[in-house]
């Protein structure tokens, strides 16, 4: 059978491809620049639908993974929680501290795992989106807000105390603080504690204790973007 032979019914997309019009020439020559002559010729097409079905399958193995997941077990629950419905999210109150302010947000939650941030409009903290009405209340968000829930799934995030690089416990730190008081003193140890802008009084009132208790400790405050 030669190229030109045709066997079956043909079809058209459309009056003028069976016109083969000036017009549609241009059309498939726009929409497909480089293929324009592979589109209009049956069996040089079907090589070139041919070759994207290869290149859109080997595309996908690149997201396989050359080992095998580690098995894992499912286990449902025994007394299911009453509020928790699967597929159904639950909205819970919260506050974000951000450079020393609170923002007020509502995070919604599916199965006890957070997925979207959301402001609080019954927070004072959350403004109304710009040119919105007195009317309108309405929590709005900023970016950094927004990204914050990514944080909670992010792959490079601390799992455990580390030391020196290393996995490690609260056990393990504990007791290499007790060590350290115990050849030192507790007037001599000198402990650096670093965190974030702290914004409760709670933990505030515990890390003045803690320099009472350890005068020659410092505590660190640093922010990734600060109002400095």
């Amino acid at each position: 059978m030669t190229a030109t032979e045709k066997t079956g019914q043909d079809y058209w997309r459309s009056l003028e491809e069976l016109a083969q019009t000036p017009e549609f020439q241009e059309l498939v020559e726009r929409e497909y620049p480089g293929q324009a002559g592979e589109w209009t010729n049956p069996v040089s097409r079907r090589q070139f639908l041919t070759l994207m079905a290869a290149s859109l399958g080997l595309a996908g193995l690149n997201g396989c993974s050359p080992t095998a997941a580690p098995q894992q077990t499912i286990v449902p629950y025994v007394r299911p929680p009453e509020e928790i419905v699967p597929g159904r999210p639950l909205f819970f109150a919260t506050t974000m501290p951000l450079g020393g302010d609170a923002l007020g947000l509502l995070v919604k939650s599916h199965e006890g795992r957070p997925t979207k941030v959301e402001g609080n409009p019954d927070h004072p903290s959350t403004p109304r989106p710009p040119g919105s009405p007195e009317r309108v209340k309405f929590g709005a968000t900023d970016q950094f807000a927004q990204a914050a829930i990514l944080a909670l799934y992010d792959p490079e995030r601390s799992a455990a105390v580390a030391h020196l690089g290393e996995n490690s416990t609260w056990d393990a730190f504990i007791t290499a603080v007790l060590q350290a008081i115990g050849r030192r003193g507790a007037r001599e140890f000198r402990l650096r504690v670093l965190t974030e802008t702290v914004t409760s009084p709670s933990l505030a009132r515990q890390l003045a204790r803690l320099q009472q208790a350890f005068p020659a400790s410092k505590w660190h405050v640093h922010d990734a973007i600060d109002r400095d």
